[in-house]
């Protein structure tokens, strides 16, 4: 699909089965660091991932009132997955990969499950084109996307390259208390 918006870009929600609700890892978490390995399409454990992912990310959107994907790598699953929810149910993206960047960036304050209160200042591209696969190995191409959603799944690919948000920050002081979220808001 070429030019969508935002909600345009998502597919039909896939079924999930039911799942646990897991501990999200921390920046201090070395495991965080780690590239993840691609999924294998084969691989048993791949529908329990998704259904766990998807309910530690409705547990986390219930407490904190925020959070839109999670990828598998926060959790500990070191498997090149991330679930989203927009509002729309999950959507699974499996082994996806950015093929496309614009060249207009954009600036942004980022947020993160694995970085508990803070917010970090930074530049992300505006549009991208992301590949992925779904839940039955179909690829699935969704190419300029949104900003909104362009953010996102940059940040998520990031946590499979072992990237946090952290790192992308300009300086010392691009990193501040979620607290003065509000205030930041209007910069």
């Amino acid at each position: 699909m070429d030019g969508p918006q935002a909600a345009e870009a998502i597919p039909d929600p896939e079924p999930m089965p039911a799942g646990t609700v897991l501990e999200i890892l921390t920046d201090e978490n070395p495991q965080l660091r780690l590239v993840s390995d691609p999924v294998e399409l084969d691989d048993p454990t791949i529908q329990r991932n998704v259904a766990d992912l998807t309910e530690t990310l409705r547990d986390f959107r219930d407490r904190a009132g925020f959070g839109r994907a999670i990828s598998a790598p926060q959790v500990g699953i070191m498997k090149r997955l991330i679930v989203m929810n927009l509002g729309e149910g999950p959507v699974a993206l499996l082994n996806p990969v950015i093929v496309e960047r614009s060249s207009k960036m954009q600036t942004v304050w980022d947020d993160c499950l694995s970085v508990p209160d803070r917010m970090v200042h930074l530049e992300r591209h505006e549009s991208i084109s992301l590949r992925y696969q779904d839940l039955e190995g179909g690829r699935v191409d969704w190419n300029d996307l949104a900003p909104d959603l362009a953010e996102l799944l940059q940040h998520e690919c990031d946590h499979l390259d072992g990237i946090l948000m952290t790192d992308r920050a300009s300086s010392p002081e691009a990193i501040r208390p979620l607290a003065e979220h509000p205030r930041l808001a209007d910069q």
